[in-house]
């Protein structure tokens, strides 16, 4: 009777197990198009709004030559008197990876800034960027670290 017991007992966290283990190939996914869906979002309303929506509570923004940025608040007090409206920001990420627990991972890839206006109107600038993401309680992912890298330069298919 012991050993019925155990043996079920046994099954029975297996089975909990099974069904508690992330899909992390699935949310490897929903993470990458996260980070689309923000770059298509600093279109729409412009990189500061898109930064924020997109902003754990406890975000760490990392941007050259400034302290880090640490916390929503200190994010939206950043952006206060700046302009998104002379640039647009886009980015797409190339790579990610994803913890085994599905509730933190990792992307990183190639950002643009095109100018909107003024003499340099239509130019553009590149670079690269790794971004951390974490699920949070509502299933959703948000940033909690951000950094880039500007001075890429274009692609040249001369050898």
């Amino acid at each position: 009777m012991k050993t019925k017991i155990l043996s079920l007992i046994i099954i029975l966290l297996v089975c909990v197990n099974c069904t508690l283990k992330t899909n992390t190939e699935q949310e490897k996914k929903k993470m990458m198009q996260t980070d689309l869906d923000f770059s298509n979002r600093s279109v729409e309303v412009g990189s500061h709004q898109a930064f924020i929506e997109y902003a754990a509570d406890d975000v760490a923004l990392l941007k050259p030559n400034s302290y880090p940025i640490v916390g929503i608040e200190a994010l939206k007090q950043s952006y206060i008197g700046k302009s998104d409206s002379t640039y647009k920001l886009t980015w797409k990420p190339s790579y990610a990876k994803i913890a085994k627990s599905g509730e933190l991972g990792y992307t990183y890839g190639i950002w643009e800034v095109e100018i909107l206006v003024g003499e340099n109107k239509g130019k553009t600038s590149q670079g690269t960027y790794a971004t951390v993401w974490q699920k949070n309680e509502k299933g959703e992912w948000k940033f909690v670290l951000d950094t880039g890298n500007d001075g890429l330069k274009p692609e040249s298919n001369e050898q």
